[in-house]
């Protein structure tokens, strides 16, 4: 494999665009690879179970879907480190713990999706106005659940744009939607919930539930 020697440089990089779409071209220009040697890469990180690619859930009803995967690294405290995020720049800076708190509930999920009976694939989900969810559950009858992952203490309306447009999208498929934030409390906004991480962890819902 062409310029392995970077692969550290890379592993930061990728750490950088942890909870991003995933730009094969531009990651591969940083270190002068092309896209397809770029995914060779991020391949052999997931194989070692380092990161995972996420990819995007669509319908073919819905045109104007973004279809490129996400990435995620698989442990929090690993993307913490390589980035240099401590508590302490964490709390001066709140800005740099929105992408580490979306990979480290990612990972939570799939432990829980690990430990359950039921059979889910997990998905992303962006459409071209910019409306995301971050993590789509579908279960093997096609029933669809949504999570958001907010690093605030507060919600509105706007913070549930993204399950509104994947709830329209799946129809009577969708079955739950959740917006995690930074709070104690549960608020119910049109059919969907919004609640802290630690909550939504205890409760374990899954598709099919509400």
């Amino acid at each position: 494999m062409e310029k392995l020697t970077d692969l550290p440089v890379f592993v930061r990089l990728l750490a950088e665009h942890s909870g991003q779409l995933a730009n094969y071209s531009q990651m591969g220009a940083c270190i002068n690879v092309t896209h397809k040697t770029s995914q060779r890469y991020i391949g052999l990180l997931e194989q070692i179970f380092l990161m995972t690619t996420v990819p995007p859930w669509y319908t073919n009803a819905l045109k104007r879907i973004v279809k490129t995967p996400k990435l995620h690294f698989l442990d929090s405290g690993l993307l913490a480190a390589v980035r240099g995020l401590t508590f302490e720049r964490i709390t001066r800076d709140r800005r740099t713990f929105g992408a580490l708190l979306e990979s480290c509930v990612f990972s939570e999920v799939l432990k829980l999706m690990a430990a359950s009976d039921l059979r889910l694939t997990a998905y992303h989900f962006r459409d071209r106005n910019f409306r995301e969810v971050d993590i789509v559950l579908e279960r093997d009858d096609g029933m669809i659940a949504g999570i958001e992952v907010k690093a605030s203490a507060s919600v509105n309306a706007d913070d549930f744009s993204g399950l509104k447009a994947l709830a329209e999208a799946c129809g009577d498929r969708f079955a739950y939607g959740v917006v995690l934030y930074d709070s104690a409390n549960v608020v119910s906004f049109g059919g969907c919930r919004a609640m802290s991480a630690a909550g939504w962890f205890r409760a374990s819902p899954s598709p099919g539930t509400a």
